[in-house]
């Protein structure tokens, strides 16, 4: 955790802009608010685990709004389950370049599709990190 937390940090300082163009504050990551990278795998442990209604409802109001409870869990149905359990995932990119918002990228092996592509997209909301969007290709 602490490794992870210190990489997100040099992450954030490599892409630094200088001060006069830099957003608005950025969200704080303590350990009551995990960091992005965290929250996303956190919340993809759900998904892993077809259980889509958690998954559901630990996800951001754009996720909510998007899409019920049903239909998310239909959706996950055709496009996750056919792929298989994790084998293995690795973090690929973060991408802190918006105010509140955190896309992850992660490189992931399926038992039935290997070298697939998750993005998992946070808004920081109501003091915490939430999932807004997930896509595998």
């Amino acid at each position: 955790m602490l490794f992870r937390s210190a990489v997100i940090a040099l992450l954030v300082i490599g892409n630094a802009v200088p001060a006069a163009a830099q957003p608005a504050r950025r969200a704080p990551s303590t350990s009551a608010t995990p960091a992005p990278d965290d929250r996303a795998r956190q919340w993809l442990v759900l998904v892993d685990d077809k259980n889509f209604p958690q998954s559901w409802k630990d996800a951001g109001k754009a996720f909510q709004n998007r899409q019920n409870a049903d239909a998310w869990a239909n959706d996950a149905n055709i496009k996750r389950v056919p792929l298989g359990a994790v084998a293995s995932r690795d973090l690929k990119s973060i991408d802190l370049s918006r105010n509140n918002v955190a896309v992850i990228r992660y490189d992931t092996s399926f038992a039935r599709k290997t070298g697939a592509v998750e993005t998992v997209t946070l808004s920081f909301e109501n003091n915490g990190w939430a999932v807004t969007n997930y896509s595998v290709e």
